[in-house]
């Protein structure tokens, strides 16, 4: 079983105010941290903590907060044999986050715009065992993306693309993915249909199927999210918390997910599992420190299942 985890590596600029920043307004933060984060080191580490055996493939800079990437991975047992290096500054992500715990981002990518395909041997894709899922994102080339998720296809690989930031996708790559998780807002922009409820969201993610893509899988925040198959739909209902950070609750989510896929659970029997990860990271601040541990996911199911008895 394991998780290979292919995108970004950044370092997070984040800004809490009180309301977000208007066009030519200035406004005084109220605090300011730095955090490794990324969307691709936000997933593994989410995938990692959540109990999995997680192979990062990424591109790093020469700089120092590169290294601070790298110890992080070092720390959480990530598996960074497949991460290069080049010459320059590693990704970096200018976070808003205001009172009510939303957040604004803007991504920068650096060094993530070098990933290559090539550099992807068959000792990377061999070196992730049964069950095998790749999971990413879209901060890295779609190109080169779509070159990986195809080799991995022909060696048995689940394969589930996280659309974010959201960008157009060509027929052959959709044909690769067996599973997408987007959020209501990226279902929104994928398909020019305005994803408000339920009903809205099926139509969604049946218009994403029809481009070839296996099951698309919905996140809709505190709404829950939204199962569609060829089989029909099923809505997966949000654990109610209250949050204070919501930067790295997708993030947490997807992570999770592919960790219980990759130990042979049901995806119908992930998403709770998922769902109680991506709640637990809008309790803290931060990308990587609020994602929670397998312990801390199985303490709210529990809580949880116990409040329902």
């Amino acid at each position: 079983m394991g998780v290979l985890l292919i995108g970004s590596l950044n370092i997070d600029l984040v800004s809490r105010v009180e309301t977000m920043v208007k066009p030519g307004e200035t406004i005084m933060g109220k605090d300011f941290q730095t955090f490794p984060g990324g969307k691709g080191l936000n997933q593994a580490v989410a995938a990692a903590r959540a109990g999995g055996e997680v192979t990062m493939v990424g591109v790093l800079g020469t700089d120092s907060n590169s290294q601070v990437i790298r110890r992080l991975m070092k720390d959480e047992k990530i598996d960074q044999s497949f991460v290069s290096e080049v010459d320059g500054v590693c990704g970096t992500a200018i976070i808003e986050v205001d009172s009510s715990g939303q957040n604004r981002i803007i991504v920068i990518a650096g060094a993530n715009s070098k990933l290559k395909a090539k550099n992807v041997d068959e000792k990377a894709l061999s070196s992730v065992k049964e069950k095998k899922i790749l999971l990413a994102q879209l901060e890295s080339p779609i190109e080169e993306l779509e070159i990986l998720f195809k080799r991995a296809k022909e060696v048995e690989f689940f394969t589930i693309l996280n659309p974010a930031p959201a960008a157009a996708l060509s027929n052959s790559f959709v044909s690769y993915v067996d599973l997408l998780i987007p959020n209501q807002f990226e279902a929104e922009t994928l398909t020019g249909i305005r994803v408000s409820d339920e009903a809205s969201a099926i139509e969604a993610g049946k218009k994403l199927m029809a481009t070839g893509i296996g099951s698309v899988l919905i996140t809709l925040g505190g709404d829950g999210s939204l199962l569609i198959t060829k089989d029909g739909s099923q809505h997966f209902p949000a654990f109610s918390v209250s949050p204070i950070d919501t930067t790295a609750a997708g993030d947490a989510f997807c992570g999770a997910l592919a960790t219980s896929l990759s130990k042979g659970v049901s995806l119908q029997d992930a998403i709770p599992f998922a769902s109680a990860a991506g709640a637990l990271a809008t309790t803290k601040t931060g990308a990587t420190p609020s994602l929670p541990t397998a312990s801390e996911i199985s303490s709210m199911l529990i809580n949880m299942n116990n409040k329902e008895g």
